[in-house]
Order: structure tokens, then sequence, then C-alpha cells
């Protein structure tokens, strides 16, 4: 009899965890976008000059492991925020800038309070024959106050780490 409390007590157990985790849920596109900002400033010579080439290195969330960045998710996240700024051409055929990225890495916590995720993405400009390549790394992070539930906490610490990415990005653009 003992044993079959024990049994029914551990798979009680289980059910409430799981039920307190829930399931991994993908970044959000739009907490990825980046929106136009004073401090940020816009270069006005890429006013609609810019198109989107290969983006890579995104993955599919499994909803019973972690939460990640999927391609789709990725690239409309910098489309969007290229599009925010006035940057996305109308026509990527008379673009005069491409722009490629490769999502190389994203470093994630495997627990604590405050999750923190490095992102390390691979960001290529080409202008006519010439391509100048920008490495960038940054840091999205998210607490307990965001968060109770360490998943979602994860998925705000990804969007957050994405979205400065991206940011970073848009200030090496400043410079074109």
């Amino acid at each position: 009899m003992t044993r079959v409390i024990r049994c029914f007590t551990l798979s009680l157990i289980f059910v409430a965890y799981a039920c307190l985790n829930g399931c991994a849920t993908p970044a959000e596109t739009q907490a990825m976008i980046v929106s136009p900002d004073v401090s940020l400033g816009q270069n006005p010579k890429l006013k609609g000059k810019v198109a989107l080439g290969n983006i890579a290195g995104g993955q599919e969330t499994n909803p019973l492991w972690t939460s990640q960045v999927d391609n789709k998710s990725f690239t409309e996240a910098l489309r969007g925020s290229l599009n925010a700024f006035g940057y996305l051409a109308s026509d990527s055929a008379a673009a005069s800038h491409k722009v490629d990225a490769n999502l190389m890495s994203l470093v994630q916590p495997a627990f604590g309070l405050t999750l923190d995720v490095k992102s390390n993405i691979q960001y290529s400009v080409t202008t006519g024959n010439a391509s100048k390549e920008h490495v960038i790394e940054a840091t999205g992070s998210a607490g307990f106050s965001d968060a109770a539930v360490a998943i979602t906490r994860l998925r705000l610490a990804n969007e957050r780490s994405i979205k400065e990415n991206i940011t970073l990005f848009l200030k090496q653009l400043l410079s074109y």
C-alpha cells in the first residue's frame, strides 16, 4: 500500500512540476524589433537602399526543451527593424546594400533567477563588390520580476538578446 501511495505522490509531483513550468515557446518577433530612437540615430544615406539576403542559424523550439529563436522570427525581426528605420528597399533588386545574417550561437543558462542569454550574430553587408563583416555579441536578461516561470524568463532573455544585437548592428550602419 505504501508503494502505491509513493508512486501516486511522485506522479502528482511530476504533473504539478509540468503544469507549473509549462511548455517552451519560441521567441516572439514583435519583441525583437527595434524601434527608431533619438539616441540611436539614423543614416539618411541608407533610406530605402537595404535588402535582406540570406538569414541562417535559427533553431526551432522544442516545446519539451528550451525556447529558441527560429529563422523566420529572426528574419522578420531584422526586416521589421530595418523597415522601422526606413532602410528597407521596396524593391530588393534596386537596393544598393544587401545584408546577410547568421545567428552563430545563442548561449543560454541552465537555471537561475536572472537569466542572461548571449547572442552571437555575424552580419555581412555587401555594397557592390565590397563586403564588410560585423560579428556582434549581445546579452539580454530577464529576472524573476519579469516572469516567475523560468521558461518564460528564458524566452524574454532570448528576445532581449536578439533585440540588443540588432540594435548594435543598426549602430554599425550609421558609418555607411
